[in-house]
C-alpha cells in the first residue's frame, strides 16, 4: 500500500517563481554537469545548495535550475565592474522629444 504524498505549499511558490519551462526537460547529475561543463561530482557535493528536484532519491535539474546555478557560480573580474556602472544613456524618446522644427517649409508650386 502507498503511502500519500504530503506536497508543501511553499515548495510549489518557490519553484513557480523562477521556473519559466515550457516544456520540462529533466537532467540528472552527468546531463547536467554536461550542459553546465563541470563533473557530476561538483553537483552531488553542492546539492544541499543548489536549486533542483527530488523524487524520492532521485535527483534532476530543468533548464531553469541550470541556469540559476550557472549565474550562482558566475565570477566578474573587479577590472570590469566600473565599465558595467556607466551612467544610464538617454532613451531615444527623450531624444525624440528635444527635436523641434527648423521651420516653415516653402511650397513647391509656387504660390
Amino acid at each position: 500500500m502507498s503511502r500519500p504524498v504530503l506536497v508543501q505549499p511553499s515548495a510549489v511558490a518557490a519553484r513557480a517563481e523562477y521556473c519559466r519551462c515550457t516544456t520540462v526537460q529533466n537532467y540528472d547529475y552527468d546531463e547536467a554537469a554536461a550542459k553546465l561543463r563541470c563533473k557530476a561530482r561538483f553537483l552531488q557535493d553542492r546539492i544541499s545548495s543548489l536549486p533542483h528536484q527530488r523524487l524520492g532519491e532521485s535527483v534532476s535539474f530543468c533548464d531553469c535550475e541550470l541556469a540559476i546555478i550557472r549565474a550562482l557560480f558566475s565570477t566578474m573580474p573587479s577590472c570590469i565592474k566600473p565599465a558595467l556602472d556607466v551612467q544610464e544613456q538617454p532613451t531615444s524618446t527623450n531624444v525624440l522629444r528635444s527635436i523641434t522644427p527648423a521651420g516653415a517649409r516653402r511650397n513647391k508650386t509656387g504660390s
